[in-house]
């Protein structure tokens, strides 16, 4: 930590290396569930901003394609 070539506050670079201990200890299964239900939830918060715009008159869409090579 403290590395000035990053030019990330202390509070900042402490969570990236707080979350990297944490990744650090999950199995490769625990990880592409977790990474599948963030992209889910992205996806869905996305959604509903998108419905509010609509809700007050503002007309957009969003299209979202998911490709699996399993």
């Amino acid at each position: 930590m403290g590395d000035s070539s990053t030019n990330l506050s202390a509070d900042n670079e402490f969570s990236i290396h707080a979350a990297a201990y944490a990744v650090k200890r999950l199995s490769r299964d625990e990880l592409e569930e977790n990474f599948v239900d963030m992209l889910h939830q992205k996806f869905v918060e996305r959604q509903i901003f998108l419905q509010i715009l609509k809700d007050h008159g503002i007309d957009a869409d969003l299209s979202y394609s998911f490709a699996s090579n399993i």
